[in-house]
């Protein structure tokens, strides 16, 4: 195998130490091995690139191990290494006995003769903003789980409210259920004052649904969950105006973003949170459909190709994209729409779903590429141009 660098070095990243692996020597000379193990406190992070440099090491590779690898590479990026990020996935060691030098000593090699690849390592700014939309989407989850225990809470104390009301936290739900809450008598005067007039079901209706057993217990938890809920709301409120201030910096490809179809603001700021504004450390568009997820793997044997499903990748540029495509084929005479039924007349509707999934993150890689803005043709405008003789 032919050697890449000629002073490498490997680190193999746990949350109280380091232990670092050199590589040093020669193309055509067996190297030099040295190892030394380094607490992660800022100052001895420090002292291990005082290490590296003094021995003029060329590249740092390392596992993205959890979150402990970002304060290593944080410090050690100043020296002017050229630092690797790898997936563990792709870097296991050979079978064997393992310990913290073998598996430093392995990425060393792995370094020395270019056999990896490195991953995608956003610019700060971008962290930033990834950071916050991932703590949203956190967030987000949360709130649903919490209304699902409300809902639950609701069903064993036998109180009917979601038959006749679709969203019992705002409006008429709300103040309903803060009569539950306050543990006040229920009475037709008392609903009518909460009902709003363009709720269908009627007063009686509604008394007959709260005619359940709410034990206090199950009062007090009903209260608790819903101060939880106003503290979600205020927490995502701040974030989101955290956010708005963030994608100020990349605020031209934000709206450029916004004119495909399915592209919310919200989907907007996930893909620029996890894409960033430039694209160019993905090769081309089918890289970076493959990172985020969206490519059916290959699986090949004795000349017979069979299927396979498509990869993890980045959860959250995917279940972004699947949810634009759910919007794209729904929008009214485009061509994305058209695709998709173009596509589910031979496939599933869930295959052609990510398929147009990919198509419009490679429509994205184009735009922020060449910095163009997306233009839909119609149906019929789309014959015209392929009518148009080639020259």
């Amino acid at each position: 195998m032919e050697v890449v660098a000629e002073s490498v070095a490997g680190i193999d990243v746990h949350q109280k130490q380091i232990t670092v692996s050199i590589l040093v020597g020669l193309a055509n000379a067996k190297p030099k091995k040295i190892s030394k193990r380094f607490e992660t406190i800022t100052c001895r992070l420090k002292d291990c690139g005082e290490w590296l440099k003094q021995r003029h090491v060329e590249q740092v590779l390392m596992e993205s191990t959890g979150q402990y690898w970002r304060p290593v590479w944080q410090i050690l990026e100043p020296f002017g290494f050229k630092m690797i990020l790898c997936n563990p996935r792709i870097v296991k060691n050979i079978p064997g006995k393992k310990t913290d030098q073998k598996d430093s000593e392995w990425l060393s090699e792995l370094a020395r003769y270019g056999l990896v690849s490195a991953s995608f390592v956003p610019p700060k700014s971008i962290q930033a903003l990834r950071e916050s939309t991932r703590l949203r989407k956190k967030i987000t989850q949360s709130m649903t789980a919490t209304k699902n225990e409300v809902h639950n809470l609701l069903q064993r104390s036998n109180i009917k409210l979601t038959t006749y009301i679709s969203d019992i936290f705002n409006g008429t739900g709300l103040k309903l259920l803060k009569l539950l809450i306050d543990g006040e008598v229920i009475t037709l005067q008392a609903i009518t004052k909460c009902r709003h007039t363009r709720i269908k079901a009627s007063v009686e209706q509604l008394f007959a649904a709260m005619d359940g057993i709410l034990p206090r217990n199950d009062r007090r938890l009903l209260g608790l969950n819903m101060e939880l809920l106003a503290d979600f709301r205020r927490v995502l409120a701040e974030l989101d105006a955290q956010i708005d201030e963030q994608i100020m910096e990349f605020n031209d490809l934000y709206l450029r973003l916004q004119d495909i179809p399915g592209i919310s603001q919200r989907i907007a700021q996930i893909i620029i949170a996890e894409v960033g504004s430039d694209v160019s450390p993905f090769p081309d568009a089918h890289h970076l459909a493959s990172w985020a997820g969206l490519c059916p793997g290959n699986y090949e044997s004795a000349g017979i190709k069979h299927g396979a499903h498509i990869l993890h990748g980045n959860v959250y540029l995917k279940s972004a994209m699947v949810s634009a495509a759910l919007a794209a084929k729904q929008s009214k005479e485009t061509g994305l729409k058209d695709y998709f039924w173009r596509l589910h007349g031979r496939m599933t509707a869930q295959k052609a779903l990510v398929a147009l999934a990919h198509k419009l993150l490679r429509i994205i890689y184009v735009m922020i590429d060449e910095g163009t803005t997306y233009i839909d043709y119609k149906k019929d405008q789309r014959k015209a141009i392929t009518l148009i003789p080639q020259t």
